[in-house]
């Protein structure tokens, strides 16, 4: 037979999204990734990371933000290079220029039909995913984490807004954040397609050494029974008894609250899409607007305090109506 059986036992492709603020060490983190590394620029930073196996897209900077150019160089130049990971960084500065350049022109009225803006915006998302996965690499997707405000309340905005997030999904299988914990960094996982989730992995070398294959090890049970530790809280005595400190970021300040490890093989979910989706796919509905009707009221009835509470809900909703369905 000329095919070649699969290896149950090799783990899939790094396709990793990670976010965090400026200045935590996301561009850094590509260095510590399976070289050799292509870096699509879209920040215009490559020139300051120092890697001796660290090759750029192309020295024309507009290339790396057209997602065209950039399927036209991967097509012609990845088969036979040798390259193991392409890490767009940021996805933000590729995708964040189409929304802007929508709103603008809708504004303006430049558009003659508004809704064609946002068609071309989600055909570029397509577009970049298929060529940057199309050749079996490692692929890192990079945005930004940004302290902001909401009718006067700390909020965290991601700069890739939820719909390309959502549309992103279907290239992942694992979404991960930078933390901070007092004068140390890491990895919090916040959702693997395997289902493990809530762990961190500590950058303890520096550089972010040996952290994805830590990453990799907690995600597919291959770290002997080990599992990463979430960050605690930091505690300050005063002559009131202990106090937790002040988190100098929500990011840091999310992380701090003590997260007990899922366990293997728990069904989770990436976004309130990907479960409605997966409620039809079970065929507990007869279609995405059914579902979608049914995942609100159960929110409503539920009250849950946040998206895993939802989800445990809709696991146990959708099995049970899916039974109820076969007797039927």
């Amino acid at each position: 037979m000329a095919f070649k059986r699969v290896d149950k036992d090799t783990l899939p492709p790094r396709r990793w999204a990670l976010k965090g603020y400026y200045g935590d060490g996301k561009s850094t983190f590509i260095l510590a990734m399976h070289q050799p590394t292509l870096m699509i620029d879209a920040d215009g930073r490559r020139h300051e990371l120092k890697g001796s196996e660290l090759y750029e897209l192309s020295e024309e900077p507009s290339d790396h933000r057209s997602v065209e150019r950039i399927q036209d160089i991967l097509d012609k130049n990845m088969p036979g290079s040798g390259i193991r990971t392409i890490a767009i960084d940021s996805v933000t500065s590729l995708i964040g220029t189409s929304i802007a350049r929508a709103m603008l022109d809708n504004a303006a009225d430049r558009n003659k039909n508004k809704n064609q803006a946002w068609v071309d915006k989600a055909e570029r998302m397509r577009l970049l995913q298929d060529a940057v996965t199309a050749h079996g690499s490692h692929v890192l997707w990079i945005w930004h984490l940004e302290d902001a405000q909401l009718n006067g309340i700390a909020q965290i905005r991601e700069t890739l807004p939820e719909t390309e997030r959502e549309r992103l999904f279907r290239s992942l299988n694992a979404s991960l954040r930078i933390v901070r914990e007092k004068d140390r960094r890491g990895v919090l996982v916040e959702w693997s397609r395997e289902g493990p989730s809530g762990m961190v992995i500590w950058d303890e070398e520096g550089h972010w050494k040996g952290v994805p294959e830590r990453i990799e090890a907690a995600i597919y049970g291959r770290g002997g029974g080990a599992k990463p530790t979430p960050p605690k809280p930091a505690v300050t005595e005063t002559a009131a008894g202990p106090i937790l400190e002040e988190a100098p970021r929500a990011a840091a300040k999310a992380a701090a609250q003590p997260a007990a490890p899922a366990a293997d093989n728990v069904l989770t979910f990436y976004s309130p899409t990907e479960a409605v989706a997966w409620g039809v796919d079970q065929g507990a509905f007869p279609d995405a607007a059914a579902a979608q009707a049914a995942y609100d009221q159960l929110k409503g009835e539920v009250g849950p305090r946040n998206a895993k509470e939802m989800y445990a809900a809709w696991i146990d909703f959708v099995s049970s109506r899916k039974q109820r369905r076969r007797r039927a």
